[in-house]
């Protein structure tokens, strides 16, 4: 009998707690970006882990893809040869043309050597043009970071084979933070864009003012049916999003928002 008198002296102060309580429950959420690749390949490298942090153009993995690299060799020795016969065509026509002007030569190999000349040079430039879009879908075999920002999961992993499009790292922008949490139009009375919220994050033990900066009605799934059908009404669901001006280093997506809920007037 002592032991359940006991009990139910701790458990009051939790009951009073909670139904006095003037807080809303929410959560830390973010920006998150997918990276994929936009060219087919085996994942050959992947150089970061879950919770590493990175910068924009850092290098995340690479791609290994035996077509592009047979095209990346094909070209680079077309490129070889090309500028070969451009180095000879220009030899020629320089030689031709001095003969040409002290009149050693007859116009029509004057203008062969220059026809030479020009073709050579046509087709290094046309050469040029083709490795820079092989080097460009060559250097879309290496994964780099669009943004500063923290790796919260790595989807596809070294050996997997993927597809363009198909995500492989997701990163987190840690500068581009909010948090959300869900009210009953009812005690929408006092929260407003641009009010500002204290908020506890039991995370970090600390208290940061934050600013209303979005509401939306959620889905009729939110909705909050009336039990009385004479003179009640459906109440909806909104969702609330709130930001802080100052960076909050310590701060991480999923952690638990306490926001207090602004005294009526």
């Amino acid at each position: 009998m002592k032991k359940l008198i006991i009990l139910l002296m701790l458990s009051l102060p939790l009951v009073a707690c909670s139904k006095n309580s003037s807080k809303l429950t929410g959560e830390v959420d973010a920006s998150e970006i997918d990276i994929g690749v936009k060219i087919p390949g085996r994942i050959s490298q992947i150089l970061v882990q879950e919770g590493s942090m990175v910068q924009k153009g850092q290098v995340l993995g690479y791609l290994e893809s035996r077509e592009i690299e047979g095209k990346m060799r094909s070209i680079s020795a077309a490129l070889k040869e090309a500028e070969e016969q451009f180095e000879f065509a220009t030899s020629s026509y320089q030689r031709i043309k001095n003969l040409f002007d002290t009149n050693v030569v007859p116009k029509q190999q004057f203008d062969e050597a220059k026809y030479k000349y020009n073709a050579a040079k046509q087709k290094i430039e046309a050469v040029k043009g083709q490795k820079s879009e092989v080097e460009a879908a060559f250097d879309e075999m290496a994964m780099k970071a669009p943004i500063d920002g923290e790796v919260v999961q790595i989807i596809s992993h070294a050996g997997e084979i993927v597809s363009p499009g198909y995500p492989v790292i997701t990163i987190v922008d840690l500068n581009d933070q909010w948090i959300t949490f869900n009210v009953r139009e009812d005690k929408l009375v006092n929260i407003t864009k641009g009010k500002t919220l204290n908020v506890f994050f039991p995370a970090l033990g600390k208290n940061h003012n934050y600013q209303v900066s979005y509401l939306s009605a959620l889905g009729t799934y939110a909705k909050w049916r009336a039990t009385n059908e004479q003179g009640s009404f459906d109440l909806k669901t909104f969702e609330v999003r709130a930001r802080c001006r100052e960076k909050i280093f310590e701060l991480r997506p999923g952690m638990t928002a306490l926001i207090e809920m602004p005294a009526s007037k």
